[in-house]
């Protein structure tokens, strides 16, 4: 009885530890799961340690293990290219002088002149004199200028975004786009094209009414001009070049019509902007106004104080504006180097599209004949030995006592060019129609392109690597 007894005790005894022993992993789990300090970290929290160390711990590496090649990260993009800025005045004084000599021989005010290359985005500059004499303010890189008729290059530029956009059709009749009948009298079974208008071949002309109604700006004297009829040519439309002012005008109010803005603020929109620069064709509407350039004859006499050219308004009527599309661009000429930049590049600046490769190729598809060029949409063509004898496209301006030229080499892409603003200078024309104190500079500082490029500079800085004047009612005649 006491071995049955004896027995039954320590089975009993065996099934409690059974019993411990089964349930002490439980309890170890409930007891850690009410513990309110007690916090589990996942297994992907814990860093990875290195292969050879697991290794070197003694543990074999598991051959049916699949191992798996992180994909390689993107690529980093390029850096945006940026301007190089090469003063002339710091790079080499003694091209300084020679270029200050030329400026004073020829009377100048003010000189302001960019050199470009659209591969490298280097922008050469040499600055001269003063923009405004009565207060002493010396003329800078972000000197504007009124540069009289370079401002039909931008014209044409905002118009062929439009035709970009398919709202305008270069060999439509003027018509559709104007919302009223322009047509030359003398030969009414030919339309008027806005290919015509940037031309200079619509047989619109700069009549004397044109003159006067301009200095009125009246807001209905673009279509009064048009509708009375005379201001046409005995000539039938695209087939004769006469350089027109009014043309200009009459391509400006498309602009307007087409987009529904004023041409200001379709240029600011679609060309300005985009291309962070401050430029403008109501100079009150700048950012920047307070370094305007003063508009001397070459008496220096002010023809147009800058208080004068901040009071330029738009007309309140779309399409009727007379005096902003041929000639009232204020900027400087770095700026409107940049915009060459953009044409020479196709259209593109700083990853920024302005226009089309097509519009691009269009605009200077000079296939009519000029005065000495052949002329293409707002743009010249010629060949001299401005540029090694090389072609070169080309536009002068000239206008209250200011000369204004660019000349871009039709070679490598349109890769290289000058932008000039002249003021008080004397009045005096290159054969060729190019203006001779903005030749006479151009020449110097082209020959001198190489040695101040910091492209080829081994010591230079590494930034590139993806940066006629008249009296108070005379305009933009560009002889």
């Amino acid at each position: 009885m006491k071995n049955n007894e004896g027995k039954a005790g320590v089975v009993i005894v065996l099934l409690v530890l059974l019993i411990i022993i089964a349930a002490a992993p439980w309890y170890f789990i409930i007891s850690r799961n009410l513990d309110p300090d007690f916090v589990a970290i996942p297994p992907s929290a814990h860093p990875e340690r290195p292969r050879d160390q697991e290794l070197q711990n003694g543990e074999d590496e598991d051959e049916d293990e699949i191992i798996t090649t992180p994909e390689p990260p993107p690529p980093t993009p390029e850096p945006p290219r940026t301007d190089t800025i090469i003063d002339i005045g710091e790079e080499d004084p003694e091209l300084f002088r020679e270029l200050a000599a030329i400026a004073s021989e020829h009377s100048a005010v003010a000189v302001s002149l960019t050199m470009f290359d659209a591969d490298t985005a280097e922008f050469i500059t040499f600055n001269y004199g003063l923009a405004d004499v009565e207060e002493r303010r010396n003329v800078d890189n972000d000197t504007k200028f009124r540069v009289a008729s370079l401002a039909k290059i931008t014209t044409v530029i905002c118009a062929m975004t439009l035709v970009d956009q398919g709202l305008i059709d270069l060999d439509t009749d003027i018509s559709v786009y104007l919302g009223y009948e322009v047509i030359n009298t003398n030969f009414p079974g030919t339309a008027i094209s806005t290919r015509m208008l940037m031309q200079h071949t619509s047989s619109i002309f700069d009549s004397g009414a044109f003159d006067a109604s301009r200095r009125r700006n009246s807001s209905e004297s673009i279509r009064y001009l048009l509708e009375r009829g005379g201001s046409f040519r005995r000539s039938e439309p695209g087939t004769h070049f006469e350089y027109t002012n009014f043309g200009y005008a009459v391509l400006g109010a498309i602009c307007e019509n087409v987009s529904g803005k004023t041409l200001d603020t379709l240029a600011r929109d679609v060309l300005f902007k985009p291309l962070g620069i401050d430029a403008s064709y109501i100079p009150s509407k700048m950012d920047d106004t307070e370094n305007i350039a003063v508009l001397y004859n070459d008496s220096h006499a002010i023809i147009r104080s800058v208080e004068s050219q901040l009071e330029i308004e738009e007309s309140d009527v779309l399409g009727h504006d007379l005096h902003l599309a041929q000639g009232n661009l204020t900027i400087s000429t770095i700026d409107y180097a940049r915009i060459l930049v953009m044409l020479g590049n196709g259209g593109i600046l700083r990853d920024v599209r302005i226009l089309s490769e097509q519009s691009v190729q269009e605009i200077h598809e000079a296939d009519i004949e000029g005065v000495g060029y052949k002329q293409g949409l707002g743009v010249r063509l010629s060949t001299g030995d401005f540029i090694r004898n090389e072609s070169f496209f080309w536009h002068t301006g000239n206008a209250y006592g200011l000369y204004s030229q660019y000349v871009q080499s039709a070679a490598a892409g349109m890769s290289r060019g000058i932008v000039v603003a002249v003021t008080g200078a004397v009045p005096d024309h290159e054969t060729s129609g190019l203006v001779t104190i903005c030749t006479d500079l151009s020449r110097l500082v082209w020959e001198h392109f190489d040695a101040l490029s910091k492209v080829n500079d081994q010591t230079g800085s590494d930034d590139y690597d993806d940066e006629q004047y008249g009296d108070e009612d005379e305009e933009d005649t560009d002889e």
